[in-house]
């Protein structure tokens, strides 16, 4: 009996540091496993900011994205509405000036054309007067040339005196000496007047004769034939 009692006592030594052995390493489990989850908080938490962060940054991207955008879009709005204003502004300036300036231009322009009107009529008139005057003077010299002309003149002056009865017939001096004393037979024939009268007057250019009637009177000096030319020719010219 007594040599059993060794054996226990060593029993329960050896089963004493066992228990001291398993709490031992149930401790150190215990600290390692805290440390892993203090160890997997960290990253959690680190993970989080990083989430945050990057989310931060995506919306101040966005953010900058956006005002970029929009001041874009605000300043193509501002280019378009200063554009269009300035465009009306220039259509005012331009409509205001040419308010003003646009009756002076009518002004004008009427003027050069009353001008150019009158120009026009001084031109028609001188040449008018020009070929008068070449006229007469081809007159007076075929009438020197040839004095017998002057029948054939005065001969259409005397037609339209046809039917009378009394006529008083002017004609200068030097076209009573050409047509001598057959004068009032050639007045009478052309005529048909039963009585005529012939007056020598040195006012009336040689070639043109002044008539008179009981209905009137008829003026072909050749003045006055140039004049009724002249005034045809200008009635013409104005057409």
């Amino acid at each position: 009996m007594a040599e059993l009692e060794p054996v226990k006592l060593l029993k329960a030594e050896a089963f004493r540091a066992l228990g001291s052995k398993i709490a031992y390493n149930f401790n150190d489990m215990e600290k390692r496993c805290e440390d892993y989850l203090q160890n997997v908080r960290n990253q959690t938490r680190q993970m989080i900011l990083d989430a945050q962060q990057e989310a931060e940054k995506i919306k101040q991207d966005a953010f900058e994205a956006g005002k970029q955008q929009g001041h874009a879009e605000a300043q193509h709005e501002l280019e378009t509405i200063i554009q269009t204003r300035s465009q009306e502004q220039a259509n005012r300036i331009v409509e205001e000036k040419l308010g003003a300036i646009y009756p002076a231009m009518q002004a004008a322009v009427e003027g050069l054309q009353r001008e150019q009107i009158h120009w026009r009529q001084t031109w028609d008139a001188t040449a008018v007067e020009i070929c008068l005057s070449i006229a007469e003077k081809m007159i007076r010299h075929e009438l020197k040339a040839h004095p017998e002309s002057v029948r054939a003149m005065m001969g259409e002056a005397l037609k339209l005196a046809s039917g009378t009865q009394h006529i008083r017939f002017h004609l200068n001096p030097a076209d009573v000496t050409h047509l001598g004393e057959s004068t009032k037979q050639f007045v009478t024939n052309l005529t048909g007047c039963q009585t005529c009268e012939i007056f020598e007057d040195e006012s009336i250019s040689s070639g043109g004769c002044f008539i008179e009637t009981q209905h009137g009177t008829i003026d072909a000096t050749l003045e006055a034939q140039l004049d009724r030319i002249s005034q045809e020719l200008v009635i013409q010219t104005q057409d």
